[in-house]
């Protein structure tokens, strides 16, 4: 939780941040900018968490949070505040894989879904107290002791991993020889296949999402993301329990479906936007704010049914010994897809604004594919 609180802190004002200092045009690089640097760490993060041990990743990635969180106060150009900014993503790269690791080494499999289920409810917990913390010490202590909180919040992070013990076995070493056979885990392609297309959405939703409720006229940036992510919290606690039951897949076929709803009721709003953007119209009738709540409800639904699910599904491919390799070929699909999201949201980025319906349309895509290839594994 302190981990993910750490990064998420700040979110919220990295657009501002990033305008201030001239790289308006550069907005929707933010994310994929911090993805690059994760998705270049996670195919070495799987080999360090299997032959160095869960430790190591765990507290090499929190090294990379401080040092980012103390950086980006004295950068004074768009360049270099990308520059830390992707700095700031090994860290992503490195310390998930080794806690997702140690999760699994210490709960049978037949429960590993209930326990991802409870980690991933802890890692969204950090998540949106971050969203809202993030604002309020920027609002009342200025920007700048955002960033240093940050830091020392990764610092914590890291004397708690300090007491772990080492899951990994000796015995398990294996010397490093670079080879895709080192570092992609083909075994687990496709829980990989899945977190990639329901990711997509996540690195455009990071993007715009606050730009979007304010356009919507809501004041509190983080609306949509606060709910979505306590509506992930409260259901990750059952997502688990039907993932051990059922089937990875009917996890996700149901998570997917949700979000395919979710983006549905956006991409109306977003027409409705234009349409008031375009005409002036201030008669219109518009959906309010139930609508827009309900989106983001069935956005944390499918968060909250697909990430325990695509972590567990990707454990059970492989034995104790390949277990940093499986899931570090899942968490690099998870930051393509961010990137193809973040990329996505550049694309359109249109003057100061955004084309929300091409966004919203190129997410709904991506989980209507994810749900077509759960029901077609659902048997597997």
């Amino acid at each position: 939780m302190s981990f993910f609180l750490s990064f998420n802190l700040i979110l919220p004002e990295l657009n501002a941040e990033l305008r201030s200092r001239g790289g308006a045009d550069y907005v929707g690089w933010l994310i994929p900018a911090f993805s690059f640097s994760a998705l270049i760490a996670r195919p070495f993060s799987g080999w360090i968490t299997d032959n160095l041990g869960r430790k190591v990743a765990m507290i090499g990635g929190c090294l990379f949070c401080i040092v980012a969180g103390c950086f980006y106060p004295w950068v004074g150009t768009a360049t270099g505040f990308l520059v830390v900014r992707a700095i700031h993503g090994f860290s992503t790269g490195f310390t998930p894989t080794g806690f997702t690791a140690f999760t699994a080494d210490v709960v049978e499999e037949s429960h590993r879904g209930r326990a991802m289920g409870w980690q991933g409810m802890f890692n969204n917990l950090g998540t949106t107290i971050g969203y809202a913390l993030g604002a309020l010490i920027a609002q009342y202590c200025g920007i700048d002791w955002m960033y240093y909180v940050s830091a020392a919040l990764a610092t914590t992070a890291w004397m708690m991993f300090m007491q772990l013990p080492e899951t990994r076995m000796e015995s398990h070493r294996r010397k490093f020889k670079f080879s895709l056979s080192q570092l992609f885990y083909w075994p687990a392609w496709k829980p990989s296949l899945i977190m990639f297309l329901v990711c997509i959405s996540l690195g455009s939703i990071l993007t715009v999402m606050a730009d979007f409720t304010l356009a919507l006229g809501y004041a509190n940036k983080g609306l949509f993301l606060s709910i979505y992510i306590g509506v992930s919290l409260l259901f990750r606690l059952v997502s688990g329990r039907v993932s051990d039951l059922l089937g990875r897949a009917w996890s996700t076929a149901i998570g997917t479906f949700s979000q395919v709803l979710s983006m549905a009721i956006l991409g109306y709003m977003a027409i409705e936007l234009n349409h008031q953007t375009m005409t002036g119209c201030k008669d219109c009738a518009t959906l309010g704010f139930g609508w827009f709540g309900l989106a983001a409800v069935f956005y944390g639904i499918g968060q909250g049914f697909n990430a325990p699910s695509l972590f567990a599904w990707a454990s059970d491919t492989a034995a104790a010994q390949h277990r940093g390799r499986a899931l570090a070929m899942l968490f690099m699909f998870l930051e393509l897809g961010i990137i193809v999201g973040g990329l996505t949201a550049n694309y359109f980025i249109q003057g100061i604004s955004w084309n929300y319906l091409g966004i919203f349309g190129v997410s709904g895509a991506g989980f209507a594919a994810g749900l077509v290839l759960s029901l077609a594994w659902l048997k597997k």
